[in-house]
Formats: C-alpha cells, sequence, structure tokens
C-alpha cells in the first residue's frame, strides 16, 4: 500500500503532467481530469506557483459563472545548452522546457585536445547563454553530443575512429565547465530529438546521414542502447563484401557508401551546393545522386525488414530529403519482399542540430523526471 508521502508525491507528477501536456488548463478542469479534491490541487498548484513553474495568465471565456484563471506552464523556468561536437564544426542551442530552440550557433572549428579548443567551447556556451538572454542559475546542465560510442555513464568513450583525441573528453572538460555535463552518440541524440519532437511515433530508426552514417534505434519511447552500447550502428554493417574501405578499416561498409562525403566531396565540401546543381540537372551530380540513392534503398529495406517501424532519414542529408522521399520510398518498394507502401520511411522534423538538441534533452528530461 502506498505511504502518504508516496500519494504526494504521485499527485504532484500528475499535477505537474497535465499543465505541462495541456499548456493552458484551469483549476477545476485538473481537479476533474485527476479527480482530485480541490485542496490537494491548491496546495500541488502552490508548490508549482513558488518553484516559478507556473504562472496565471488571464481567464477563460465565461461559461456562466466566475471566469476561470488560466493556468500555464512556465517553460523559461530552466533552460539546458546542447553541444555537438564534429571534426570540423561546433553547434551550440539552447532549449527551454518544452525542448524549444531559444538560440542556436554553428561554427567552423576543427577539433583539437588542447587548451585552445576548450577555451573557445567555454566561450560558445558563455555565447549561447548571452544571446539567449537567460540567467546561468537557470541553466540544467550540457549535454555535449560526440561521433563515438559513450557508455551508459555518459561519461567513458569506448570507440573512437573519427576523433580519437576524443577519448578522455568527459574529465578534459571539467577544467572549463562549470555546470553538470554528460557526453552522448551523436546518432542517439538525433533520434532522441526527433522521437521528443513526434511523440506519436513509438517505435521508430533514426538513420544518421552525416559525414558519417549511424543510427539510433527507438522502442517504446526509449534510446535501446543494446548490450555494449553499441546499438543502431548500421553504418558498421556490410553492404558490399570486399567493397569500398571504411574509415573504421573494414571494407564495404554502409557508411563508405551512404556518407554525406560522397555528394559534398563534389562541391567542394558543400552539401547545399549539390543539392543546388542537382535540382538544375548537373550530370555529375545526376549520377552520384541515383548512385547513393540505389545504396540508401538497400539500406532502408534492410532496416524494414529488420526492424518493421518507421525508419527516419536524418543527418546532413536527412535534412535535404523531403523533396526526393517518394522516389527513395519507390525504390525501396520495388526492392522490398513485404512492404506494398513506402509511408514507413520519413523525413526528419529537424534540419539542422538534431545531435546537439538531443543532447541538451537529457537535461529537460531529467528535470520533468524529478519535479
Amino acid at each position: 500500500m502506498a505511504s502518504a508521502i508516496e500519494i504526494k508525491q504521485k499527485n504532484r507528477k500528475n499535477v505537474f503532467r497535465i499543465i505541462y501536456e495541456g499548456k493552458k488548463i484551469s483549476k477545476s478542469e485538473i481537479a476533474k481530469r485527476l479527480d482530485l479534491s480541490m485542496p490537494t490541487i491548491t496546495q500541488n498548484l502552490s508548490d508549482l506557483f513558488d518553484k516559478n513553474l507556473i504562472y496565471v495568465n488571464g481567464t477563460f471565456d465565461s461559461t456562466g459563472g466566475r471566469k476561470a484563471k488560466v493556468i500555464e506552464f512556465n517553460a523559461g523556468a530552466k533552460y539546458s545548452i546542447g553541444i555537438d561536437i564534429t571534426k570540423n564544426h561546433i553547434s551550440g542551442v539552447l532549449l527551454n522546457l518544452y525542448g524549444e530552440i531559444i538560440y542556436s550557433v554553428r561554427l567552423r572549428f576543427r577539433f583539437q585536445s588542447k587548451d585552445s579548443y576548450y577555451s573557445e567551447l567555454q566561450k560558445l556556451v558563455e555565447h549561447v547563454i548571452k544571446k539567449g538572454g537567460v540567467k546561468t542559475e537557470s541553466v540544467l546542465g550540457i549535454g555535449i553530443s560526440i561521433p563515438a560510442i559513450v557508455e551508459k555513464d555518459n561519461k567513458k568513450v569506448s570507440y573512437i575512429p573519427i576523433i580519437e583525441e576524443l577519448s578522455s573528453i568527459y574529465d578534459d572538460l571539467g577544467d572549463y565547465l562549470s555546470f553538470s555535463y554528460r557526453i552522448f552518440n551523436d546518432s542517439n541524440c538525433g533520434g532522441y530529438a526527433e522521437l521528443w519532437h513526434q511523440k506519436q511515433v513509438k517505435n521508430m530508426f533514426y538513420l544518421s546521414l552525416s559525414n558519417s552514417v549511424g543510427g539510433a534505434i527507438l522502442m517504446n519511447n526509449e534510446v535501446y542502447e543494446g548490450e555494449s552500447s553499441h546499438s543502431g550502428e548500421i553504418g558498421h554493417t556490410t553492404l558490399e563484401i570486399d567493397g569500398r574501405p571504411c574509415y573504421c578499416g573494414k571494407k564495404g561498409c554502409v557508411d563508405a557508401y551512404c556518407n554525406a562525403q560522397n555528394l559534398s566531396n563534389l562541391t567542394d565540401g558543400d552539401l547545399n551546393h549539390f543539392f543546388e546543381l542537382l535540382d538544375i540537372g548537373d550530370e555529375q551530380c545526376k549520377a552520384a545522386w541515383d548512385e547513393y540513392l540505389k545504396y540508401l534503398s538497400a539500406v532502408v529495406n534492410n532496416l524494414g525488414n529488420i526492424l518493421d517501424c518507421d525508419i527516419m532519414l536524418g543527418g546532413y542529408v536527412g535534412g535535404y530529403m523531403e523533396k526526393y522521399i517518394d522516389e527513395l520510398r519507390r525504390r525501396v518498394v520495388e526492392r522490398s519482399t513485404f512492404r506494398t507502401d513506402g509511408s514507413f520511411i520519413k523525413t526528419c522534423y529537424f534540419k539542422h542540430e538534431s545531435s546537439a538538441v538531443g543532447a541538451a534533452l537529457y537535461f529537460v528530461g531529467k528535470f520533468i523526471d524529478e519535479i
């Protein structure tokens, strides 16, 4: 049997949740939905007011009696910062408690395990806070996305072929960040960000098509990390026996055929320019895109057969896929043994900075869970 303290905690969480999810609600409606007494609702609202998590914003239209006050959730009570580190860039985002982007910035800055780099990262954090117009004490923490396999403690790195110097990043950052922080796999972050903003999707595979190919398995609204924290590593499954060399040292990996550089290398590293040329009929770009879709359709079909769930296309290329999704769906269905409809293939919500957003959401989710 639940104790009085447990019941009180449950009631507080339920009152908070209904306001958080409903955004605008009255006291009487909360009591009705939760089947709780008015004094219980009043006490819980008082606690939330004291924590600055809710506020009154006018009244609802009258239904014949006294106008009910509009109670709203204060998404700006706390904030979280997300940082995405790649080999040549660093991004920063500031999120409110709804996971909405308040400010974002992306800089070209090559990673180096040196004081100069970490000092710039520190300045980036300060810049994001300043530009976001928030107080330092309202920041919950910093989530850091990196292209590596990160262990379940979100501190240790176990596989780092792209940027080897990242192996000690958690300890290295201790002298530069005054906030609580954790590190995360970039693809898992991107997948989590998509799941957060598309809550109707319960199970999904997030396929990250950036300068490396990765993935995240999302089951029952959670990231499935696997026994050794490397689930979803579709980039290192074999697409061609003894095929193209991959940066991991093997041959024929999906990454060698579906990473964004196969396209952007044709336009001096500018992926946007590649798609501009593709749209005006450049023959070299058309040939490269046709080959890219050929391999991508095989990968998506394999994922669909194995997981039987929605496949979300993200990363650098995923941000451009909306225009070409029908062609990809056609190719996948043509290849598939089971599918007659390609609607399970989705385009991403976040066209940019999904990994930084997902990293920041760790602290948002943690805060909400602990209310």
